[in-house]
């Protein structure tokens, strides 16, 4: 049996919380959180204990911990964390700063510890299947990727710059972890963001340059008051790849036959299932636990999605391109 601490039980950690407690070999032992009576409600309907500070969940009875805090928290009790030999699961954000997220990999390491950061993208099924299309050269040459996620302002520390990166790192993250697994590095950056004129809203726009000549754009927003949404469009030699949530086909795939004449358009149905990608990424943390391999997002992969973020921030702020390495 696999005992997980789950740490801050904001709506998101209470999910995780619930995800991990319907997983076979698995128990959700303790929880802790800042503010003890959220979790008590996070706790009491798994049965788990409550625990009045970080330490506890760092007894000999606990395997792994699951960090829901804060972005500008997240390395410390991730740190905190491996040293203490537990294996760790934590959101994405990985860390606010590059510092942090070194400090982090370099923990976890020395520790011979897990970890995994929720970049849920990857489990996705549209996103999966847009991944394997572009490596499989269904769609020939890749030139433009236009990507958007759009939401409503979360409030409260999501509004607070420092702490959170914004729309940019908290929110857009995901794009850019998926652009990076299916594409690698970029070459180029080049950004603009709304977070100095609008700070309660934030928007941003980020132009992105691949070594092969692709160029991708990602748009996001928490300046939208009709709720959360996705959406992605591809354009390649050979067709396009079109995916918009709010669709009841949300993926359609154009192909190009001779003459350049459209083939017509191929909906491409996912496979229905009962488990979010939540579900499917706590998941797969507990089997790699389970079966001693590394977790299919690593603590280097959240280093690099934050690196390119706070890359993309930079552009936003300065008003340059960053020549990306």
């Amino acid at each position: 049996m696999i005992n997980v601490a789950i740490v801050g039980t904001g709506r998101r950690g209470s999910r995780h919380a619930a995800n991990f407690a319907q997983i076979d070999g698995c128990r959700v032992k303790r929880v802790y959180d800042i503010v003890a009576a959220n979790a008590e409600n996070c706790a009491e309907p798994l049965g788990a204990e409550v625990a009045s500070d970080f330490g506890q969940c760092l007894a000999d009875d606990i395997d792994a911990i699951v960090v829901v805090t804060p972005t500008d928290v997240h390395a410390e009790y991730c740190i905190k964390a491996a040293q203490a030999g537990k294996h760790i699961f934590c959101e994405k954000p990985m860390t606010r700063t590059l510092d942090e997220a070194d400090q982090v990999v370099k923990a976890v390491a020395a520790a011979g510890v897990k970890m995994m950061v929720g970049h849920v993208l990857r489990f996705s099924p549209e996103y999966q299947t847009a991944r394997q299309m572009i490596q499989e050269g269904q769609l020939g040459d890749v030139g433009m990727i236009r990507m958007a996620r759009i939401n409503l302002m979360p409030g409260g520390w999501y509004g607070d710059l420092p702490r959170s990166g914004g729309v940019i790192l908290d929110m857009i993250i995901h794009d850019f972890d998926w652009l990076l697994w299916t594409l690698g590095r970029p070459e180029r950056i080049y950004a603009h963001g709304l977070y100095e004129q609008l700070p309660a809203l934030d928007y941003a726009l980020c132009t992105f340059r691949f070594p092969r000549g692709t160029v991708a754009f990602v748009e996001g927003s928490w300046a939208d008051a009709t709720g959360f949404r996705t959406s992605f469009e591809i354009t390649g030699s050979d067709g396009l790849l079109a995916h918009d949530s709010t669709e009841s086909t949300t993926l359609v795939a154009q192909r190009r036959g001779e003459d350049d004449e459209v083939d017509g358009s191929a909906y491409l149905p996912m496979t229905p299932t009962s488990k979010s990608p939540y579900q499917i990424e706590d998941e797969l943390f507990i089997a790699a636990l389970e079966n001693d391999i590394a977790p299919p997002v690593t603590a280097q992969d959240g280093r690099e999605a934050v690196k390119l973020a706070l890359a993309v921030l930079e552009s936003a702020q300065t008003d340059r391109v960053i020549y990306y390495a």
